[in-house]
C-alpha cells in the first residue's frame, strides 16, 4: 500500500511512524507546503527502516500523490488560545479546499482520510470538493477531546 501524508508536522509524522511499525505500508510520501521540511522529515524516518519491514519514504510536493492508495490530510493551522472552533474552521476550510484540489488533479482514485481540525466539518468539505463517493472520504479524530472532557469533569 502506498500512502501520502499531507502535513509533515507532529501528527503526520506520528501516522507515518505508526504505519511503518505496523508494517501496513510499502511506501510513504510526506508532503508539506514547506517541501524542504517534508524532505528532511522523510530522511529522518528512513532511519527507522532497519527496525521495520523496508518502506520506501519520499518527501516533497503534491506530485507524490499520483499513485497513492490513501491520502491522509493532517495539514491545517492549530487552534490558538482564545480562538473559537468556528474561527479555526474558517482558516482551515480554505486550506482543505486547496489541498483537495491539488490531490484531485493528480489522483482521482484515492481514498481521503482527514485528520485536520475540526475534523467533522472538514471531512464534509473534503468530500464535497473532491467529488469522490462518500465511501472514499473518512474523518478520524483522536480521543483528545474525550480526555479533555474527562479531565474537566474530574
Amino acid at each position: 500500500m502506498n500512502i501520502s501524508i499531507i502535513g509533515a508536522g507532529m501528527v503526520g509524522l506520528s501516522i507515518a511512524y505508526a504505519s511503518m511499525i505496523k508494517g501496513i505500508v510499502n511506501e510513504i510520501n510526506l508532503i508539506d507546503i514547506n517541501e524542504e521540511l517534508a524532505k528532511g522529515q522523510a530522511m529522518d524516518l528512513k532511519h527507522v527502516n532497519p527496525y521495520t519491514r523496508l518502506v520506501v519514504i519520499n518527501g516533497g510536493g503534491y506530485d507524490l500523490v499520483n499513485e497513492s492508495d490513501i491520502v491522509v490530510i493532517t495539514a491545517g493551522k492549530p487552534q490558538k488560545p482564545g480562538e473559537t472552533r468556528l474561527q479555526l474552521l474558517e482558516s482551515n476550510t480554505s486550506i482543505m479546499v486547496n489541498i483537495v484540489a491539488e490531490v484531485m488533479k493528480r489522483n482521482k482514485d484515492t481514498i481521503l482520510l482527514i485528520v485536520s481540525n475540526p475534523v467533522d466539518v472538514l471531512t464534509w468539505v473534503a468530500w464535497k470538493k473532491s467529488g469522490l463517493p462518500r465511501s472514499r472520504v473518512f474523518g478520524s479524530g483522536t480521543t483528545l477531546d474525550t480526555a479533555r472532557l474527562r479531565q474537566n469533569i474530574a
